[in-house]
């Protein structure tokens, strides 16, 4: 006899959301720090350092003092098949968007700007792919803000740019960051 294979059946998107909604006010999941739910509603863990932190900290600060708006952070957007997906970094510069949702849970579009900042683990294919899905959400850009290297990638519908739409700064951004 062969290995027995698993067989999933994908969760509807109302099932979907509906998890994430519970699992949000799980205090065991708050003490973990960062997850979110695959397609398959399973909860993936990805542990943050201190420097991941900083960097979504300090480039929310920075979104809002070059471009005014408001940066917030780790809040999921609808997708959809329903499966939530969650920038490490948020930014509008309609207040409206996170003053009705706040506290929501998931976001029903995008915002103008969603931001991965890479840990160790990330596989960069799969951060491109998720860049690629928020754009598919409404965002006008998706940015990887890499600190290690002090790098961006800044990602439009018509694909990778040399310079933000946004005119943010990444100059000013990454001096303020040493």
């Amino acid at each position: 006899m062969g290995a027995i294979d698993r067989v999933y059946s994908k969760p509807t998107p109302e099932a979907l959301e509906a998890r994430f909604l519970e699992l949000l006010e799980d205090q065991r999941l708050r003490e973990i720090g960062r997850w979110e739910l695959n397609d398959h509603g399973e909860i993936v863990v990805s542990p943050v350092s201190g420097r991941h932190s900083l960097t979504q900290f300090r480039l929310g600060a920075e979104l809002e003092r070059q471009l005014g708006g408001t940066a917030w952070g780790e809040q999921g957007i609808r997708r959809p098949d329903g499966a939530p997906i969650v920038p490490d970094v948020l930014w509008s510069d309609d207040n409206r968007l996170f003053a009705e949702h706040q506290n929501a849970g998931l976001l029903p579009r995008a915002p103008r700007l969603c931001v991965e900042v890479p840990s160790p683990t990330n596989d960069p294919a799969s951060l491109r792919d998720k860049c690629r899905t928020y754009l598919s959400l409404g965002a006008e850009e998706a940015w990887i803000v890499d600190p290690v290297s002090a790098s961006a990638e800044i990602y439009a519908s018509a694909g990778l740019q040399s310079v933000s739409a946004l005119g943010f700064d990444f100059v000013a951004f990454w001096a303020r960051m040493r």
